[in-house]
Parts: C-alpha cells; sequence; structure tokens
C-alpha cells in the first residue's frame, strides 16, 4: 500500500504540495487524466458506493505497490477530506497501521474563507458558516466552519497513529521558507534532500477557486470567525507544543471578549443586509 497519506487539510496548499512531491525523482503520486492531482477518495467512501475506485483494500494496496520501481522508493496518495472525518481516519488505521501521515495546516480564518468561496457562496454570507456551532447546519462534507477545529482533528490522529509516523507542516510557513521545510518532509519519508531548486519546491500556492467571486473578507467577519476558532486554536498549540505566531500576526484585529464579539457579527449582519437591499433597488 502506500507509503504515505496527505490527509488534509482542504484549501491549505495541498495540491501544489503534490505537484512539488512529483517532481522528486524517489517519490511516485497517483496523477489525473487531466494531468491534475487525483484523490482517490477510497477511505471516505462507501465500501458500496459505485464511485469507490478499488473494490477492496487488497486492491488499493496492489495499485501503489505496483508503482514501486528500482527508481521510486516511496509512494503515496492525498485526499484532504479524510483529515475531518472520523471514519476515514479510523478506516485508514485499520488498513495501513504503518502508514505515515502528512498534516499541513492554513490559518484556519484564511482557509474557511478559501473554502467558502470555492463552494461558490456569497461573500456576504460567510458569517453563516458560525451557524455550525449552534448545530443548525446539518454536517455534511461541506462543513466549512468544523474542518478547522485542528485541534480535533490532530488529536483524533495522534489516538489512532504514534506521533513519529505523523508529520505536520504549517502552511504559511512552507510558503515562506519552502526548501527548508521540504527538506524536512522529504527526511521523514526517507528520501534524498534536495539543495534549492525552484523546479522542485515554490513559494505561494496558486489556489483554484471555483467561485467567480473574490474580494477581501470584511474586518468584521474576520473577527467573528477568529474568536469561534480562537479557544480551538489555543487547545491547537497545546497539541503541538508550539504556537503559530503567523496566523496571530495575520489574523488584524480579534476579539476576545464576548461583548466585542456580539459587535462585529452585529456589524456584519448589518453590511449584509444594506447590500440587499442595495441591490433590490438597483
Amino acid at each position: 500500500g502506500p507509503d504515505f497519506i496527505i490527509v488534509g487539510a482542504m484549501k491549505a496548499g495541498t495540491e501544489t504540495m503534490v505537484s512539488c512531491l512529483r517532481k522528486h525523482p524517489e517519490i511516485w503520486m497517483p496523477e489525473g487524466e487531466d494531468g491534475g492531482v487525483a484523490e482517490t477518495h477510497y477511505f471516505d467512501r462507501s465500501l458500496t458506493s459505485k464511485k469507490r475506485p478499488f473494490p477492496s483494500d487488497e486492491k488499493y494496496c496492489s495499485y501503489f505497490d505496483a508503482q514501486r520501481n528500482g527508481k521510486v522508493a516511496v509512494v503515496g496518495e492525498k485526499t484532504p477530506v479524510y483529515m475531518h472525518l472520523p471514519s476515514a481516519m479510523n478506516r485508514i488505521a485499520r488498513a495501513l497501521p504503518s502508514v505515515k501521515i502528512i498534516v499541513v495546516l492554513r490559518n484556519p480564518v484564511e482557509r474557511a474563507w478559501s473554502h467558502w468561496k470555492y463552494w461558490k457562496r456569497d461573500p456576504r454570507n460567510f458569517l453563516d458558516i458560525l451557524g455550525e456551532l449552534k448545530g443548525s447546519s446539518k454536517r455534511s462534507r461541506q462543513d466549512v466552519l468544523r474542518r478547522g477545529f485542528y485541534d480535533e482533528h490532530l488529536e483524533r490522529i495522534y489516538s489512532l497513529f504514534d506521533k513519529a509516523r505523523v508529520h505536520v507542516m504549517i502552511a504559511e510557513r512552507v510558503w515562506s521558507d519552502p526548501v527548508t521545510h521540504y527538506n524536512k518532509l522529504f527526511e521523514f519519508l526517507g528520501v534524498a534532500k534536495l539543495a534549492e531548486n525552484p523546479n522542485i519546491v515554490g513559494r505561494r500556492p496558486q489556489v483554484r477557486n471555483r467561485s467567480s467571486g473574490g474580494g477581501k473578507l470584511a474586518p468584521e467577519a474576520r473577527a467573528a470567525v477568529q474568536e469561534a476558532y480562537a479557544p480551538h486554536n489555543e487547545r491547537l498549540y497545546d497539541v503541538l507544543g508550539y504556537r503559530v505566531l503567523e496566523w496571530e500576526k495575520n489574523n488584524g484585529s480579534t476579539c476576545r471578549d464576548k461583548e466585542t464579539h456580539n459587535k462585529a457579527v452585529q456589524n456584519a449582519q448589518k453590511k449584509k443586509q444594506e447590500g440587499g437591499e442595495a441591490e433590490g433597488k438597483a
């Protein structure tokens, strides 16, 4: 079977990572029909699903085993929805107890914003993701807020896999110093390190959104969502054993008390309402 799996997070630059890993002469990863990234989704689909790419664990493993040769030493795959799905991670642990797990974490606010636009959602409705905290949103593969509860996801992963077999990368650090962090990844995978080579590693990923919209995240919305993530980030820092200062620096103004948080939410909702009224008059 695969030697490693990139399990998440979605919208954290994992597609660019796969493109870089594929350029390493000792690494093989599946390629899509159009030359893009192929995600197997083997462990998150039902055993009876017609979309399941392999009929059994044996067929799945043999597919990867067949890719090893005298040149290729390490094979792996990437399906970034695995990380936030307990059932998928449990199945991976049962089928591949010795596999190495790669986790890429991006500022959860930025990740959620990118995810929201990816699903072609109206930017003015971004605060709707906070409904997930109240249980007003049905759990689905499109959960935006919960995917950024990295503390919960990582604790689950550590409960299933030895920490020595889990490699956590902070996306912002990879982008600012790709050679250093890719070489750490190569060491984890047991392949040769590389000197600085622009043909192997890139800096900032080119995230492809299906949304025709864009724009910047409003400060009020950023503050409200950051407040929702704050306790999870604190717990994550305990799990990691270090703080991710890049996230704290890039979050802009944050809310640390309930009154400020509520005011930020109200301002954002007011602007959303005013925007809708303006469209109606137009």
